[in-house]
């Protein structure tokens, strides 16, 4: 394997996941120091990235 695929699937697997992981841990982070509004702001911040990072890895998996 050249080193090129082995960093295109790198990208496409390992970088996804990293990024999830690191999101939850911030997210949480973030909820239990936040007031009624905050939280509002959030769950809504949580849902447009999840569809943007759902549509994300979709589109880095099947090119």
């Amino acid at each position: 394997m050249s080193i090129r695929i082995i960093i295109k699937n790198m990208i496409k697997f390992i970088l996804p996941i990293a990024i999830f992981i690191a999101a939850v841990y911030g997210i949480s982070y973030f909820w239990t120091n936040s007031s009624s509004k905050g939280k509002k702001k959030i769950a809504l911040g949580l849902i447009i990235a999840l569809v943007i990072g759902i549509s994300l890895t979709i589109y880095l998996i099947l090119d």
